[in-house]
């Protein structure tokens, strides 16, 4: 079958109406946000749809019973669904390769997904109390039988680790208040970075098969731990900032410190995130910006003040470059002084960092679903290349682990496409189409399969 490829007139210019005011910060830590909602759900039904060779862009297979959330890893897709009327909800996974269903699990109407490994699947229960007492647990069962691995009372998840180890927060201090601190600001104020209260804070390795402990720390109040995500739920980094200025990083798979530097820091901390190699980005309480610091000498290098929403950056790009994600625009800046070296104006929305440039969507007022993307050069900020008419499955920055970023576009009232983004130059590759395909599908992948969800259907396509 020859490739289809799409290719857009994009000779007539096209800008966006007015932008809305600044976006609401997200101020909750990294560790509870959950890509994939409820995880509940009952027997698949699977109907082949062209799965021999030569059926065109046809699914392989689809699942037709409300599925709520997909994953992929390894050779598998984990489906979540509903059950029939008044059972419990189901998770399945399914042979990436035929759909037939390896397993079934019972799940809970109070469980959320949270990830999937080649060996391991995880979910999470959880409950709050009219006082805000928290009680849940975190359950491991087996990705290759469905069986159950190990339960943890009292924690919350915060990611999957290199090695293996899931870590988590253990809620060790209940009667601690771990709210935000308001004298710094009003909290409906999106330009304000308002501090926790002080708290203490203990995080554990877990053994993703046992469930064993490999490592446990604890921050005494006022020190702020920091994850970083390149995919979440999969964590690249651990460190921790004393309210002293004292800089640990940790070794995610045994816990211990491997490098420790001190900080001159002005005022109360807020949050903390990785700077480029050897830098940390120090958002400070208040209105005060976010400073970059060195951490052999402990100075700060520059600071960034502006009334974006606080939490917009700086964040490291384009190898050597920090980014600024406004309102309006997005701002590349010099690492070494923090001065504004270009603008990618109306695009506020990125899609990858592929280090010599950036792919952004075009943000316009009141639109979720942006479909106007184009990259900039990291040096100069021209463009290289822009598509309209696409969108972005999954949201603005999920994209899947394997086979690229994806994307769709309606061909009908009903009907839809699939396609694959070259961050080349932008040409869209169509790898499937599908009935009854309604909103933006999520979509994830294995290694030879591209699974889509939209409105409750999953469809299944040979991924090239």
């Amino acid at each position: 079958m020859p490739e289809a490829i799409i290719e857009l007139d994009v000779s007539a210019a096209w800008e966006p109406p007015e932008r809305p005011g600044p976006a609401v910060a997200r101020r909750r830590r990294k560790w509870r946000r959950v890509l994939l909602t409820l995880a509940v759900l009952a027997a698949a039904t699977l109907v082949p749809a062209g799965a021999a060779a030569g059926h065109g862009l046809d699914p392989l297979y689809a699942v037709e019973f409300q599925v709520l959330a997909v994953d992929a890893a390894g050779s598998r897709i984990l489906v979540h669904r509903y059950g029939p009327t008044g059972t419990d909800p189901v998770a399945e996974a399914l042979d990436a390769r035929t759909g037939r269903v390896l397993w079934q699990r019972a799940g809970r109407t109070d469980q959320s997904y949270i990830g999937l490994t080649d060996r391991v699947g995880l979910v999470q229960t959880e409950r709050t109390d009219s006082d805000g007492a928290f009680t849940g647990y975190l359950q491991a069962f087996d990705a290759a039988t469905g069986h159950d691995l190990w339960r943890r009372d009292d924690v919350r998840p915060v990611g999957l680790a290199p090695g293996g180890t899931v870590v988590v927060q253990e809620q060790a201090w209940p009667d601690e208040d771990d709210g935000f601190d308001p004298s710094y600001g009003n909290p409906d104020d999106a330009s304000v970075a308002l501090p926790q209260l002080p708290h203490h804070e203990r995080f554990i390795g877990l053994d993703e098969l046992t469930g064993a402990a490999r490592w446990t720390t604890d921050l005494a109040p006022g020190t702020l731990p920091r994850f970083d995500y390149r995919d979440y739920p999969r964590i690249s980094g651990f460190a921790e900032l004393s309210a002293a200025g004292v800089l640990r990083n940790r070794d995610l798979t045994t816990g211990a410190v491997t490098s420790q530097y001190t900080l001159h820091l002005d005022g109360t901390i807020a949050q903390h995130w990785a700077g480029l190699p050897g830098q940390e980005v120090v958002l400070a309480a208040g209105r005060d910006g976010a400073s970059v610091y060195d951490w052999a000498t402990g100075r700060r290098l520059w600071r960034w003040t502006s009334e974006l929403p606080a939490f917009n950056g700086p964040v490291p790009c384009l190898r050597v470059h920090y980014c600024v994600f406004g309102d309006s625009d997005t701002a590349v800046l010099d690492a070494a002084d923090g001065k504004v070296l270009w603008r990618a104006r109306g695009y506020t929305a990125l899609l990858r960092d592929l280090g010599d440039r950036l792919l952004m969507f075009r943000q316009v007022k009141d639109d979720i679903h942006p479909s106007d993307v184009a990259a900039f050069d990291g040096g100069t900020g021209a463009v290289l290349w822009r598509r309209q008419g696409w969108f972005l499955a999954n949201g603005y920055f999920n994209a899947p682990r394997v086979g690229g970023t994806f994307v769709w576009r309606s061909t009908s009232t009903t009907d839809a496409v699939i396609g694959q983004l070259d961050p080349r130059d932008g040409t869209v590759r169509v790898i499937g189409r599908a009935p009854d395909f309604y909103g933006t599908p999520q979509c994830t992948a294995t290694a030879t399969r591209v699974a889509c969800l939209a409105i409750g259907v999953l469809y299944v396509w040979p991924l090239p």
